[in-house]
């Protein structure tokens, strides 16, 4: 038998809630103004790098408290979407989320998985090829996709002799890409993959600029010149092709030593 309701005996209290129950209410009323808040960065409202109103401005805004405020923007900067400053200068600094927040997280769910390196190359392996053929689809690729593509090209021709701007320019030119392609899907998700892969090579970096010679980096450039004109001719199956075996290929040192090795963030 269960004892009797807590307020058996007397009337429920009316008037002003107890510290106790403001307390329990205010968390959900924060994070009411937080979802208002993301909305608002999200949707473009406040750009990246502006900043929230002051916190006087939203008391007033929402008819809320300080402290609630104040919960609102932990939770957005939990999130990663503000930083908050504080002092007199202070305020809320906006953060627009991009591929490498998403590849932060991506890669603690695969770290924490422990999936090996060679499951995130197969990953790449499908996928930014399918971005070539759709750079070379885009019907504006001679003035949007082409120029930019040639631009990295030429960057890396001018690194042959130094390894390691070479590899980041490489690296640059894959993520362009990427980034060119056109869909806002493949953007983002290739583009955390992209990001991830790129901090998994500081495994083999050292090594890799003591293996590759100067030949093979000029290997590397004429596929890289080859895949821009078949962008530009929009022949899409064979941009295809090439990019599958160039990744193919250019993933073969790090999964000779490291394939096995799980993805860490």
């Amino acid at each position: 038998m269960t004892g009797p309701p807590v307020h058996a005996g007397r009337p429920p209290r009316t008037g002003r809630p107890t510290a106790v129950a403001e307390a329990v209410r205010r968390p959900s009323i924060a994070d009411a103004v937080a979802a208002r808040l993301r909305a608002r960065i999200l949707d473009g409202v406040v750009p990246d790098g502006g900043a929230l109103p002051k916190q006087d401005d939203l008391m007033a805004e929402f008819g809320v408290g300080r402290t609630t405020v104040r919960q609102a923007f932990r939770i957005l900067e939990t999130e990663g979407l503000i930083t908050v400053r504080r002092g007199n200068a202070g305020g809320a600094v906006v953060h627009v989320p991009q591929p490498a927040d998403a590849a932060h997280m991506f890669g603690m769910v695969m770290h924490a998985r422990q999936v090996a390196l060679a499951d995130l190359a197969g990953a790449m392996r499908h996928l930014e090829p399918v971005c070539a053929a759709l750079c070379a689809a885009r019907g504006d690729r001679a003035t949007e996709v082409v120029p930019h593509l040639r631009a990295v090209h030429g960057r890396m021709a001018a690194a042959l002799g130094d390894g390691r701007e070479y590899l980041r320019e490489n690296r640059a030119f894959h993520e362009a890409l990427v980034a060119l392609c056109g869909n806002a899907t493949m953007q983002i998700l290739l583009g955390a993959v992209e990001v991830l892969w790129a901090r998994q090579e500081q495994a083999w970096a050292g090594a890799a600029l003591a293996d590759t010679d100067r030949a093979a980096r000029e290997a590397g450039l004429r596929v890289h010149g080859r895949l821009i004109d078949l962008v530009e001719s929009g022949d899409e199956a064979e941009a295809y092709r090439v990019a599958a075996g160039h990744i193919a290929g250019a993933q073969e040192y790090p999964l000779r030593g490291h394939g096995e090795r799980a993805v860490r963030v």
